[in-house]
């Protein structure tokens, strides 16, 4: 466990719910489920770690009882009323301060997840922490999408992933923040992605053709998220592998760049 927290710095941390307590209620999950942890990197022999848990027994010890009961509790109670719309089989119209906090929720919760692997295996740059922190919105080098899951495999998954693209900088093995960073967030129907980099440029050509797929970051237009249609199991993990082939296309583009590695 951290000494300090992740968010402010302060030094009274507390066990914090990946996934929000409350959704019990509504998402059945009545036996532990199996979860991995991978890590493929090159210099560095390859690591797996696998468990058994309930995922919304999830905690980790990574913030302060200040941010945990504060700004955190503050978020969640703003996107309670449309999880609970969707998991009761409800669409909504997503506006821009919906999309804004949607987004900011999409991100903490990535963190979260992150925060179940070692420091040395984030890939989330500190800078991200803190402007989520002081804006409670992400930045602009990180985009958001959000679509519906109809599959029955899983009721909360965190999935992340980082790539090193940057020829001028032979990477250190050990580090973990990378020069592009991605995850999936199911929770319940929904579905978010997330792609952040420093790269200028790099995510300016990224877009998803999947249905009922909505750019909620950075704040395009107003649009309608409903439950149908949506990912099944077997479509679930292309929806991810599509960014990635995006990106791994574009490896070769723009400035120099050694081939993207996850």
């Amino acid at each position: 466990m951290p000494r300090t927290c992740t968010f402010c710095g302060a030094g009274d941390i507390t066990k914090e719910h990946i996934w929000p307590k409350w959704s019990q209620s509504y998402l059945s999950e009545k036996r532990p489920v199996p979860h991995v942890q991978q890590t493929v990197q090159d210099g560095r022999d390859d690591e797996e770690r696998t468990w058994l848990q309930r995922s919304l027994d999830m905690k980790v010890g990574t913030v302060c009882g200040s941010c945990n009961n504060g700004w955190m509790s503050n978020l969640e109670n703003t996107v309670k009323p449309f999880f609970i719309g969707a998991f009761e089989g409800r669409g909504r119209e997503l506006h821009r301060a919906l999309q804004r906090d949607l987004a900011a929720w999409g991100l903490k919760t990535t963190m979260m997840v992150e925060h179940q692997q070692k420091p040395a295996r984030y890939v989330i740059p500190p800078s991200e922490y803190a402007h989520l922190y002081q804006r409670r919105e992400p930045s602009l080098d990180v985009l958001v999408w959000m679509t519906a899951y109809t599959g029955i495999k899983t009721s909360a998954l965190g999935h992340l992933y980082g790539l090193d693209a940057d020829m001028a900088i032979d990477p250190d093995p050990g580090r973990g923040t990378r020069d592009i960073w991605g995850s999936t967030v199911v929770f319940g129907p929904v579905v978010f992605h997330l792609l952040g980099t420093d790269i200028p440029g790099l995510l300016t050509d990224v877009v998803m053709k999947t249905p009922n797929t909505h750019r909620l970051w950075p704040y395009k237009r107003t649009s309608t998220w409903t439950p149908t249609p949506g990912l099944n199991d077997s479509e679930l993990p292309r929806f991810t592998e599509g960014f990635l082939e995006q990106l791994l296309r574009q490896g070769g583009s723009g400035r120099q760049r050694r081939p993207m590695r996850i």
